[in-house]
């Protein structure tokens, strides 16, 4: 890699020292490295390596050149002598790159939003996916909550568990119901001040029970780039949803009630493609414990998430805010947990005390201890090891 100034050369090193030899060699041998101000710009001799390296070394990038500067920088890959492929804006070290025109996305994406099953046995209690899909061999994820409600979500067939990629699209389909309900809700409350002054309103229509969209919303909802088999991952996901079931069952004589839940209504149905088949727009049902709990439930049991959870780039920062979100109140009281019981939360299959190291590297890794809205500290010693999580209180 050449590189144009002295800062330049120690992000080539440390990139370097990331990917190792090989991969360095393989990707950037006679790439070009030039920092100016906040931004970094590489230069490669083909369209194809700027693409590749662009989708899977650009964070890698942006940490190296961070660590040297001692501040978040944007990221360009080119090939040498066109425009870039992409700016990668400035990010934490906990969050995902995203694309520029990111930002534009909160005009039509609505408030992210998880509901609760049923008599307020939520999902969040436990983590309904797998953190690492590789490696995994397990059928069925077991948490008890101190409720003694056993909650179980099993792979069916021969399908695996759902991963926590899989579940956005289950946020997804909350997040587009619950506005949906919202305005549907709007428009019944002018339907009957309407019908109290003598006009004959059109009746409002209930929010379908069909959840259509297309491949592109699915991508700004996770708040993706394009690239690779996008089309084909979120159809692997719709199909280990369909497979995976979530059984709820109550010890006797406790006020909840049990019962079985799919985490997609239906198997998805393609409803567009293009000429070399990859799907366009896809179809899936609602299922009835989020539509029911969601439309018709005159207080819907929602829970409202920081929308910067989708950059989150490591599954236990996911999986941990997704928790906290639960459990920790907005009146800045702190809330504690022990980190045996987040391994068993969060259905780790690592040894305790390898748990413990990559929890203790998770929250090292938050700035300032901050997750988002919560801030982090871990208290105790050996076997006592908690995690202690608040929000701090806004001043006005």
């Amino acid at each position: 890699m050449n590189t144009t100034t002295e800062p330049s050369r120690l992000i080539a090193e440390r990139l370097k020292a990331q990917l190792g030899k090989e991969a360095f060699s393989t990707w950037f041998q006679g790439a070009t490295i030039e920092l100016v101000e906040d931004k970094i710009t590489v230069a490669v001799g083909t369209k194809f390596a700027a693409h590749f390296i662009n989708q899977h070394f650009a964070d890698a990038i942006g940490s190296a050149a961070s660590e040297v500067i001692g501040k978040p920088v944007s990221v360009a890959v080119v090939e040498r002598g066109q425009a870039p492929v992409a700016d990668v804006a400035p990010i934490e070290k906990i969050l995902r790159a995203v694309a520029p025109e990111d930002a534009q996305r909160d005009f039509f994406i609505p408030e992210l939003s998880e509901l609760a099953l049923k008599d307020d046995v939520h999902l969040m209690e436990m983590t309904p996916f797998t953190l690492q899909a590789r490696g995994e061999t397990r059928k069925e994820l077991v948490y008890t909550t101190p409720q003694g409600v056993t909650i179980r979500v099993k792979a069916m067939d021969d399908h695996s568990l759902p991963t926590i990629d899989d579940y956005d699209l289950v946020l997804m389909m909350q997040t587009w119901l619950a506005d949906l309900a919202n305005q549907y809700r709007s428009q019944l409350e002018r339907y009957e001040s309407e019908k109290k002054a003598g006009r004959s309103p059109a009746t409002p229509t209930a929010p379908p029970r069909i959840f259509d969209v297309s491949i592109s919303e699915v991508v700004r909802f996770k708040r993706r780039k394009w690239g690779g088999a996008i089309s084909e991952d979120i159809l692997g996901s719709l199909d280990r949803l369909w497979n995976a079931e979530v059984v709820v069952d109550p010890m006797k004589g406790t006020k909840y009630r049990g019962g079985k839940f799919r985490l997609v209504g239906s198997a998805y149905e393609k409803l567009a493609e293009t000429n070399t088949g990859a799907a366009t727009r896809i179809r899936v049902a609602v299922p009835d414990w989020i539509y029911a709990g969601i439309v018709e439930r005159a207080v819907p049991m929602l829970k409202t998430f920081n929308r910067d959870y989708m950059i989150l780039a490591q599954p236990l920062h996911r999986a941990l805010y997704r928790f906290l979100s639960l459990k920790v109140q907005k009146d800045g009281k702190t809330y504690s947990v022990s980190l045996t019981e987040l391994a068993e939360r969060f259905q780790t299959k690592q040894p305790q005390k390898y748990f413990n190291r990559d929890l203790k590297k998770a929250v090292a890794g938050c700035p300032d201890g901050r997750l988002l809205e919560f801030q982090l500290e871990l208290i105790g010693k050996g076997d006592d090891r908690a995690l202690r999580a608040w929000r701090p209180l806004q001043v006005e």
